[in-house]
C-alpha cells in the first residue's frame, strides 16, 4: 500500500541503491589488491547515518513496542460510565483532535 505524499519509500530505495553501489566499489577495490601497506590488510569501514526522520520513526516504534496494548483502567471507567448512562462524546473536541492528528501526521511525512 502506498500513501500519497509519502516519499519515504522512494528515499529508502535510493539509499539502498547507494549502499549497493558502495559495497560493489569496496568489493572491487578488495579484489584488485588495494590494501594498506603498513598493515598488509584491506581497509574497510562502513558507516550508516540515520536521518532525523528515521531516528524519529525508530523512537516512535520503541514507544509503541513498550506501551501496553490496553489501558485497563480507562476501559473499565468508560464501561462503567456507559452502563450508568454518563458517557458522552464531545463531537467538537473529537473533530478537533482528528484534524490535529491529520496535520501532525502530514507534517511528519514531509
Amino acid at each position: 500500500m502506498e500513501i500519497p505524499g509519502n516519499d519515504f519509500t522512494a528515499k529508502n530505495k535510493i539509499a539502498q541503491e547507494k549502499i549497493s553501489k558502495n559495497q560493489a566499489i569496496k568489493s572491487n577495490a578488495a579484489q584488485s589488491g588495494s590494501s594498506n601497506p603498513a598493515s598488509g590488510q584491506t581497509s574497510t569501514s562502513e558507516q550508516i547515518v540515520l536521518s532525523s526522520k528515521a531516528k524519529g520513526i525508530q523512537q516512535a516504534q520503541e514507544v509503541v513496542k513498550n506501551s501496553p496494548d490496553v489501558r485497563t483502567e480507562k476501559v473499565n471507567r468508560i464501561k462503567k460510565e456507559i452502563a450508568e448512562g454518563r458517557f458522552n462524546v464531545d463531537s467538537d473536541a473529537l473533530a478537533e483532535k482528528i484534524l490535529k492528528d491529520i496535520i501532525t501526521e502530514s507534517a511528519f511525512l514531509r
